[in-house]
């Protein structure tokens, strides 16, 4: 059992060179939960949700004034906000999508750099769990902020409060449309109501149906449509400082600083709601934090993410003795994920060289990168135009799902090209820094089979060299 290999690329990023030979791969896993950085230098140096939501509020000026001067000129303009419009070059566009590619580099200046690639490991898989897609305009400054903020810190202590985290992030209520949800009974919309003479703002149960659906109890489980709609109802009052339309911005808090997530009473559903045969009658906000707890600790959101989990280390059937044993690792810890983490490293059936599972476009440059221990991307590198150009653009799922797991997702031929041809120019760029001969034994491990290593020392070129280590089907999985 290549069990270097499968610590560095299955559970890991892959090898850096500086770093030694794994000898106890279990032990070196182990010791990466309390070893953990959640806020390395990179990640420490970039903006906070304050400079991102005023850059936002620099956009929605310059539309403002846009449409003033159409209104003037005659020429109108009636593009939504949501839209990619025809202003992509006004400043405050571009420095909204600043933030995103800022944080796109540091993301992958921290994968590539982490000596705890386990960890950085469960960051992307967690970020994808909790999907929001930059497609959307007001999602796409706050993408990195989310994983940073709301991810990170918690991948190492209890479901709840990551899922809390989550769930009340700018980028996700934006994302999911919660920022627009309103009570159907709420003061505000009775109001509405009563001066309109028709119904109010709406309820919006797209937040509320993903968290059951996709973030706790899992598809086709233990909820109805009556549960995602009283769940919806419990959820409404949460919104966003500066960000948000209509009645929703005008009842703002006056200490409530543009980004920050905020509760309006009067945006909240008035009364009880009863979930999953539970009645939840706690006051404003604390009812949806009352619901969030619940979900995270219920066994069908403990089977759900056990499944997850085993999926992406130990194939797409995952072994169903290793569902068991998260599953009950995840009750029996009351969702306490660095237990859960412990019982996976221990788990032999995550341990199988059998099936093989197939390096996304990110975990494939990330390790490649990884292998290098060299600058291999020019500054000047347009880093998120790269990932879009191998198929896995980053934080842009365009679903809430996140990126699919399986193997069948990455394994196209077409991909597969696309990967042949960034290796080889990154070998040509660095022509003979690097001798693949030496390197293979180091990135491969226990896994380089005389066949690889043959093919490598009769490339033509140091560069070819490379080019043939980083398409070989060794580095290829994981």
């Amino acid at each position: 059992m290549a069990m270097q290999y499968l610590a560095a690329h299955r559970f890991g990023l892959g090898n850096r060179q500086e770093y030694p030979p794994i000898a106890d791969p279990r032990g070196w896993l182990a010791r990466q939960i309390g070893d953990y950085d959640p806020t390395p230098a990179t990640i420490r140096a970039l903006p906070g949700r304050g400079a991102i939501a005023a850059a936002y509020a620099a956009y929605r000026e310059d539309r403002q004034a846009a449409r003033r001067s159409a209104a003037q000129s005659g020429t109108g303009d009636a593009q939504p906000d949501d839209d990619m419009p025809r202003d992509e070059q006004r400043p405050s566009r571009s420095e909204i999508r600043g933030h995103y590619t800022d944080a796109v580099r540091a993301r992958l200046d921290s994968a590539v750099a982490t000596p705890t690639p386990f960890a950085e490991r469960l960051v992307h898989f967690w970020a994808n769990h909790f999907a929001v897609s930059a497609d959307k305009l007001a999602v796409i400054g706050f993408a990195g902020n989310y994983e940073f903020e709301a991810i990170r810190p918690h991948i190492m202590g209890k479901f709840s409060d990551l899922l809390i985290a989550a769930i009340r992030h700018p980028a996700m209520l934006l994302y999911l449309d919660q920022a627009q949800s309103f009570g159907p009974d709420s003061p505000v919309a009775a109001r509405a109501r009563d001066r309109r003479g028709r119904p109010g703002p709406g309820l919006n149960e797209n937040l509320a149906r993903e968290i059951l659906e996709l973030h706790t109890l899992g598809v086709r489980s233990v909820y109805s449509q009556a549960d995602v709609t009283a769940f919806a109802k419990a959820l409404t009052g949460l919104t966003v400082a500066g960000l948000g339309r209509g009645a929703g911005r005008r009842l703002m808090p006056a200490a409530a600083r543009d980004g920050d997530t905020v509760f309006i009473d009067r945006l909240h559903q008035p009364g009880p709601q009863t979930i999953i045969a539970r009645r939840y009658d706690q006051p404003g906000e604390q009812q949806a934090e009352a619901v969030l707890r619940d979900l995270a600790v219920h066994p069908a959101t403990a089977r759900h993410i056990a499944t997850k989990l085993a999926r992406h280390f130990a194939g797409d059937t995952p072994p169903a003795p290793l569902v068991e044993q998260l599953t009950t690792s995840f009750l029996d810890s009351g969702g306490d994920l660095s237990a859960v983490y412990r019982t996976l490293i221990a788990a032999p059936e995550a341990w199988t060289a059998e099936p093989a599972l197939f390096k996304s476009p990110w975990d494939w440059t990330v390790s490649m990168l990884r292998a290098l221990a060299m600058p291999a991307l020019g500054q000047r590198q347009n880093v998120a135009a790269m990932f879009t150009q191998l198929g896995q653009p980053v934080w842009r799922p365009g679903s809430p799902a996140g990126y699919d797991d399986r193997v069948a997702t990455w394994a196209g031929s077409a991909a597969l090209m696309q990967r042949v041809e960034l290796a080889s120019r990154i070998a040509g760029r660095i022509g003979d820094r690097a001798d693949a001969r030496s390197l293979a034994p180091m990135v491969l491990t226990d896994a380089l089979t005389p066949a690889t290593a043959q093919a490598i020392a009769r490339a033509d070129s140091p560069g070819q060299g490379l080019a043939m280590l980083f398409a070989s089907p060794a580095f290829l999985r994981r």
